[in-house]
């Protein structure tokens, strides 16, 4: 059986609140100006993508105000919060972060 990999991930990039997902669930990843939840802007792009509510292992801000769950939520992903190995996978996916 493979070993799981988890990527920790935020609601918003200045989040303290850090839960972590499985890295084959998280979905669509991308460069991004705006958080999920509130649609907060970023001060720079950050890398984000969706997971399922119900996948996320801890506490992250999530209201459930898009529905009953289970759904699909924007999170953000912080490199100061990820192994390396994992962060270089997720470059490859991403790419450079653009320059604005």
């Amino acid at each position: 059986m493979a070993k799981k990999r988890y990527v920790f991930i935020r609601r918003q990039w200045n989040d303290w609140r850090i839960a972590k997902v499985e890295f084959s669930k998280l979905k669509n990843l991308h460069w991004s100006h705006y958080s999920g939840g509130v649609y907060t802007p970023c001060p720079q792009p950050f890398i984000h993508g969706y997971v399922l509510c119900t996948d996320v292992i801890g506490e992250i801000a999530h209201s459930g105000m898009h529905g009953p769950c289970p759904h699909s939520i924007k999170v953000c992903v912080i490199k100061k919060d990820n192994d390396t190995k994992i962060w270089q996978e997720i470059l490859k996916i991403v790419g450079p972060k653009p320059k604005k």
